[in-house]
C-alpha cells in the first residue's frame, strides 16, 4: 500500500503547545497554542472552532473559527467566521468578518489601498479610469 503525504499539519483538540510555532503549507489547529505563531509564504492557517491561540500570529492566510488573543498580521487575507473571536489588532490587505464574528481591536488594511490604486491605474483593467 502506497502512502501519500498531503502536507497538512493537524494540532488536535486536547493538545497544548507552548512556545513559538513555525509552519508552512496548511495547518489546522483544534487545540491550544500558547506563544507566537509564524508561517512561511504561501501557507494557510485554519483555526478550528475549538482552537485557541494565545499569542501573536503572523501568517500568509488565516481563517479564524476559534479564538485568538493577540495581534494578527497576514500577508494575504484574514477571515473571521461567525464562530470566530479575535481580541487583538489585525493587519492584512484583505479582511472578511462574517455576521456573528467578534473582533476587538484595531484593523488595518494597508496593502489594500495600494492594490486598489494599482488596479485603477492599470490600462489593461477595463474599469480603470483614464489618466
Amino acid at each position: 500500500m502506497e502512502m501519500i503525504e498531503t502536507g497538512i499539519n493537524i494540532i488536535a483538540e486536547g493538545t497544548l503547545i507552548e512556545g513559538e510555532v513555525t509552519f508552512d503549507r496548511v495547518t489546522r489547529v483544534f487545540g491550544v497554542l500558547k506563544g507566537d505563531v509564524r508561517s512561511k509564504p504561501g501557507s494557510l492557517l485554519v483555526l478550528g472552532e475549538t482552537g485557541v491561540i494565545e499569542g501573536n500570529v503572523r501568517a500568509d492566510t488565516l481563517m479564524v473559527d476559534g479564538f485568538v488573543r493577540g495581534d494578527i498580521q497576514a500577508e494575504s487575507k484574514v477571515t473571521v467566521s461567525r464562530t470566530g473571536r479575535v481580541v487583538g489588532n489585525v493587519r492584512t490587505p484583505s479582511l472578511v468578518v462574517e455576521f456573528g464574528a467578534y473582533v476587538e481591536g484595531r484593523c488595518s488594511m494597508e496593502g489594500a489601498a495600494t492594490e486598489a490604486k494599482r488596479l485603477s491605474e492599470d490600462p489593461r483593467n477595463p474599469s480603470a479610469s483614464p489618466a
